[in-house]
């Protein structure tokens, strides 16, 4: 029995001082390839335009590189960075697979894992592209519409009450110098929400007011200093949504 086991572990011993064994101590490690996309359309499996394919991290004593469209010859690259560019035009549509082999410099070569996309006509990626920004832009606004509609039907009911402006905060109006609250659902543009004043009517993109500016505000809406709050008529109103049309 302890013969046996003595052959074994010679056998295989020896089998670890092998040339080949280089290879069985690689198995299971995989050259990183990736797919980078430097102009075109990419998304959900599907690519058009200029794109390169890349090792990613390039495995230590990585001497050279075979690049692989469908199991074909694309170019053979023996210098980092280890990358091949093409175009998809230069292709069928449809389905394609990219693969690549590595060289080491002990003789072992380590294959990548195979990226499958479909190539697409510029005509195909435009439609895949519009299919994408119509619906988007459809439902930018519908909220655009929802934040200027709701805040435009309730702000003029709504009493405002000093010192009390929710969530969104408060701001002051750029026409009658007067504080509102700024609604939540009202567009967000960045640099403040699109809003409609409920004093005079006036729409402006207002980020919250600090705290100091609102208090002047409130002063001058309880006429501490002087200003009386703006009251509108029927005319007022019609003439002040016919100003609005030209100013800023």
């Amino acid at each position: 029995m302890k013969k046996r086991l003595s052959l074994l572990l010679s056998i295989i011993l020896l089998a670890l001082a092998l040339p080949g064994v280089t290879f069985a101590r690689q198995e299971g490690q995989v050259l990183p390839l990736t797919l980078i996309r430097n102009f075109g359309y990419g998304g959900l499996g599907k690519i058009q335009g200029n794109f390169t394919l890349k090792v990613r991290e390039a495995p230590a004593g990585l001497v050279e590189v075979s690049f692989y469209m469908d199991g074909e010859l694309m170019d053979v690259v023996s210098t980092a960075p280890y990358q091949v560019k093409f175009h998809t035009s230069e292709f069928d549509d449809g389905d394609h697979q990219m693969s690549a082999v590595g060289e080491l410099s002990d003789g072992v070569t380590l294959e990548s894992a195979t990226i499958t996309k479909i190539f697409l006509s510029s005509d195909q990626a435009s439609g895949e592209t519009q299919g994408i920004i119509v619906p988007l832009l459809v439902g930018v606004g519908v909220l655009t519409v929802l934040g200027l509609a709701l805040p435009a039907l309730v702000g003029r009911k709504k009493k405002h009450v000093p010192g009390q402006y929710g969530m969104a905060g408060g701001a002051v109006c750029p026409r009658c110098s007067l504080p509102f609250s700024r609604s939540y659902l009202a567009p967000n543009l960045m640099v403040g929400k699109l809003v409609r004043c409920p004093h005079c009517g006036k729409f402006s993109v207002q980020p919250a007011a600090s705290p100091s500016r609102l208090q002047e505000a409130e002063r001058r809406y309880a006429g501490e200093i002087g200003q009386p709050v703006i009251t509108e008529s029927a005319g007022d109103i019609e003439k002040m949504i016919e100003d609005s049309r030209f100013e800023d």
